[in-house]
């Protein structure tokens, strides 16, 4: 005879409560899942924000980049306009003997009766550089004793008995000089008078300008027993 067990109602119970536990556990599985998937709050925006308020760490536009140019010679322009204060602009004769620009030309000129005419009188002090000197090592003779008349009349080359401005002066065709000679302006290669060629710009004072030379302008004949 075949004997078939029955289910006890401990079995059922048995049952039951693995199903709960099974569930529990599933449940739980899904809890935590949905904890690991949760995205985390971003502070993205508040970085981008900050980003695009400041310049710093970022690569600067053009407009930046001009606008900071412009600063910087703003800047430059005016420290030399301090630089400028510095000197003496009380007239042409001032500024070039308290100038550092000029120094041959400066001692030349302050041994000259010239300087009086110079720093009293609206003039247009044409100045060689020091350069300018070596194709005539001999001027310093012209400081020697004896050797006045010589002195004034290289001056007088390098005076215009009218203040004019560098456009004035380069929009000229012939200048006439302190000495009576009348001298040319060509624009060919550059602005010359006579042959000195003539550098840009000019400096204005209260009385008078300075006009900057590379060359000398004329150089008197000096003899033996004056140099």
């Amino acid at each position: 005879m075949k004997i078939c067990s029955q289910p006890t109602n401990l079995n059922f119970y048995l049952y039951d409560m693995r199903k709960i536990e099974t569930l529990f556990i599933g449940l739980m599985l899904v809890m935590a899942s949905s904890c690991t998937d949760s995205p985390k709050p971003q502070k993205a925006n508040t970085s981008v924000k900050k980003k695009a308020e400041s310049p710093i760490g970022r690569e600067l536009t053009e407009a930046e980049k001009k606008g900071m140019r412009l600063m910087k010679r703003r800047q430059e322009a005016k420290e030399r306009g301090i630089s400028d204060k510095s000197k003496n602009k009380t007239s042409a004769y001032r500024y070039l003997t308290s100038s550092d620009e000029y120094p041959i030309f400066a001692k030349l000129v302050k041994k000259s009766s010239l300087s009086k005419h110079i720093h009293s009188g609206d003039v247009t002090l044409l100045a060689p550089i020091d350069k300018a000197f070596e194709v005539h090592p001999e001027y310093k003779a012209l400081l020697k004793p004896g050797n006045e008349s010589a002195l004034d009349e290289f001056v007088s080359y390098h005076i215009i008995d009218i203040p004019l401005e560098y456009k004035a002066f380069s929009d000229g065709t012939d200048w006439t000089v302190h000495s009576g000679i009348k001298l040319e302006l060509t624009k060919e290669g550059g602005i010359y008078f006579g042959d000195a060629h003539v550098r840009s710009g000019s400096i204005e004072t209260e009385r008078g300008t300075l006009i900057g030379m590379d060359d000398i302008i004329y150089f008197p004949s000096l003899s033996e027993t004056m140099r």
